[in-house]
């Protein structure tokens, strides 16, 4: 975002988003992770559906999803879970951004910056970030707002090339 690669950065939200939504879940359903097969493969993980309709837990019991766990079924597992409504509209927007702009530019070469991102989801890149951000610090993830995490790193490099 700060380079304005604008391409670069909607690419690299897929796996923000999944983790992110991952710890949102974990805060209500701490052991999400046992009704998900794990492929280890550089393919999907697949609910464990007679798992969740066994479960205790009376919202994955009436979960329906796709097979893939996905930012897509994820967001549906979150829209069911006691949080927040902020929190459900935020991890609602973000899939739309994967959804609208991550998947159809996988492959794209043409130049695609600020404006293109508005245009085509309403929303700036600064908007999915703040969304980011937001949820992350919801499930407990310090965020420095006021320095940038490769500020940092520089700083701590400026310092260390000056003391020598």
């Amino acid at each position: 975002m700060r380079n304005e690669q604008i391409i670069d950065f909607v690419r690299a939200v897929s796996p923000a988003i999944y983790r992110i939504f991952m710890r949102l879940i974990q805060l209500k359903i701490p052991d999400i992770t046992n009704y998900i097969h794990n492929s280890k493969e550089s393919s999907y993980d697949r609910w464990k559906f007679g798992s969740l309709h066994a479960s205790d837990n009376p919202i994955l019991q009436q979960f329906h999803s796709e097979s893939v766990v996905n930012s897509s079924s994820l967001t549906e597992l979150i829209v069911q879970l006691d949080l927040p409504d902020s929190v459900k509209v935020a991890a609602q927007q973000l899939r739309e951004l994967e959804k609208s702009v991550r998947n159809p530019l996988a492959h794209l070469i043409k130049p695609f910056d600020e404006e293109e991102l508005h245009r085509t989801t309403g929303f700036s890149s600064q908007d999915f970030m703040k969304n980011l951000i937001d949820l992350a610090s919801y499930t407990g993830i310090h965020y420095d707002q006021a320095n940038f995490y490769f500020d940092q790193a520089n700083a701590v490099m400026e310092k260390l090339l000056k003391e020598k």
